[in-house]
C-alpha cells in the first residue's frame, strides 16, 4: 500500500511544475504567436507539448513511488526541464533572430 502522505511537499511541487508548463504554453501562444515569430513559436509550443507529456509521466512516477531517490531524482529532471522551458520562453525572439527560422 501506498503511503499518500510521505514525500508531500516534493509531490506537491511537481504537479505546480505542470501548472507551470501550462501557464507556460498559455503565455507562448499569446504573447508570440505573432508573425516575426510565428515559426518559432510553432516550433517552441511543440516542444513545450512534448516536455508537458514527459511531465505527466514523471508525475505518475512521482505519486506512485515511495523511494525518497526516485521522489527527488523526478524533482530534479522535472525542475532541470522547466527551467529550460523558461529559459527558451524568455530567448525566444532571441534565438529565431539568430538561427533565422
Amino acid at each position: 500500500m501506498i503511503n499518500s502522505q510521505r514525500f508531500k511537499f516534493p509531490k506537491t511541487v511537481l504537479f505546480g511544475i505542470t501548472a507551470l508548463y501550462i501557464i507556460l504554453m498559455l503565455a507562448t501562444y499569446f504573447l508570440y504567436f505573432k508573425e516575426p515569430v510565428i515559426v518559432c513559436a510553432k516550433r517552441m509550443l511543440v516542444a513545450q507539448s512534448l516536455a508537458l507529456v514527459f511531465q505527466v509521466i514523471l508525475n505518475y512516477v512521482n505519486y506512485h513511488s515511495n523511494r525518497k531517490i526516485v521522489i527527488f531524482a523526478t524533482l530534479f529532471v522535472s525542475a532541470m526541464l522547466v527551467m529550460g522551458a523558461i529559459s527558451a520562453f524568455f530567448n525566444l525572439g532571441l534565438m529565431c533572430e539568430i538561427y533565422g527560422f
